[in-house]
């Protein structure tokens, strides 16, 4: 196991979380050199900001491992552990947030893809907030570099393709 280097890697931070009724605040895994990296997180890991230039694919580039989330292949992203309870939340922002208050299910996902890395909009009403929920591209989606939010909609750029929950 990685347990030695999941330490090392692994960061709890922002207390607003723990307020805000997450079962704990965003954890950072990094694989570093391509390495394979395994962090420990309580619950369903969900992706709430990527942070690396290589891809973030669920499945491929992370995944959810028996007490915490994986990383591979550069991705770098924080997480955070969906639980009963869990709600609130928001990243803000300028209207290029990444919220929480994923109670269940609520929302709407659309698809949204910008090809031939052109600026492409998808058009749906927004009242609280959108979050990636699957990347498929295998460009990074970087939240405020190749893809956010407003309230008339979702934005991709770049090569980032999705699908992005709305509420």
């Amino acid at each position: 196991m990685l347990a030695l280097g999941a330490t090392a890697q692994a960061q709890h931070y922002d207390d607003r979380y723990r307020d805000e009724g997450y079962n704990n605040g965003p954890v950072r895994c990094e694989s570093i050199k391509g390495r394979t990296q395994q962090c420990p997180l309580q619950g369903r890991a969900r992706l709430v900001r990527q942070i690396s230039g290589s891809p973030c694919v669920e499945g491929e580039t992370w995944g959810q491992a028996r007490n915490g989330v994986w990383v591979t292949q550069g991705c770098r992203a924080e997480f955070i552990a969906e639980g009963r309870g869990s709600h609130g939340g928001g990243w803000g922002g300028g209207g290029h947030g990444n919220g929480g208050g994923w109670g269940g299910g609520r929302g709407q996902v659309i698809s949204c893809d910008s090809n031939d890395h052109r600026l492409r909009r998808c058009n749906v009403s927004i009242r609280r907030d959108a979050r990636l929920v699957r990347q498929t591209s295998r460009t990074a989606c970087v939240e405020g570099r190749s893809w956010g939010w407003d309230r008339d909609g979702v934005w991709v750029n770049g090569g980032c393709r999705g699908e992005f929950q709305v509420n």
